[in-house]
């Protein structure tokens, strides 16, 4: 007998979600009159064939396919959705699916989980019109070089920065090195913020200190510098 080989095995993990769909078994379908899913998880035929059937008319705004027919809805995945939690929007969505992704950054696939999006769009109050296109993975790294950018750049323009604070934009420089955010000229730059804090300051004594530069030295022997 055949083993069937499990697809989602290699899908990106969520820490709250798993990696495999939800099964709730409920399946509704953007056909029924009654029945709006957000526009990641229709296809352009559903919508071309919705607006037919409750409009009468053929679909005249032309080809759309490149939006919407990468959508990969799981079936008997959906959850209900709380309409007077969602942020105003023309069409509300009734239900939420879980849906196959690909990663814009890793192209690992993931799963958009409906539990997800509902938390999205009800809870934190995101418009309808935003999605995801990241993995779990790739989403926290993006947060991450967002507010070691925002540390950074803070800290950049103090005209008279203190022994600890220089230590701070070294930690926050080196991180965007790490995570190629920042090339690897910067780690001058990193170097240049350490020499900056005296040779008895109480900061450079610090393990913290000789940790940033034990990574400087690290990272500039992986580029064969001396």
């Amino acid at each position: 007998m055949t083993r069937k080989t499990d697809k989602y095995a290699q899908f990106a993990d969520h820490p709250r979600y798993g990696r495999r769909p939800n099964v709730s078994g409920l399946n509704p379908s953007p056909m029924d009159r009654d029945v709006h899913l957000h526009w990641n998880a229709t296809t352009q035929k559903e919508i071309v064939a919705q607006y037919k059937a409750v409009v009468g008319k053929e679909w005249p705004y032309g080809d759309f396919s490149a939006y919407c027919d990468r959508t990969q809805r799981i079936p008997n995945t959906a959850i209900a959705a709380d309409l007077s939690q969602q942020t105003p929007a023309t069409v509300p969505v009734t239900h939420y699916f879980d849906l196959e992704r690909q990663c814009r950054d890793c192209k690992r696939p993931f799963i958009f989980f409906a539990e997800e999006q509902k938390y999205w769009y009800e809870q934190l109050g995101f418009g309808l019109e935003s999605d995801c296109v990241r993995c779990v993975d790739c989403r926290k790294q993006q947060q991450g070089i967002a507010r070691h950018r925002e540390i950074y750049e803070s800290l950049f323009h103090l005209a008279n920065r203190t022994d600890q604070q220089s230590l701070e934009m070294a930690d926050a420089c080196l991180w965007l090195i790490e995570h190629d955010a920042f090339t690897t000229r910067q780690t001058e730059r990193v170097r240049m913020l350490l020499n900056s804090i005296p040779e008895d300051a109480y900061t450079r004594k610090r393990s913290r200190y000789s940790d940033l530069f034990n990574r400087v030295l690290a990272d500039e022997a992986d580029r064969g510098e001396p």
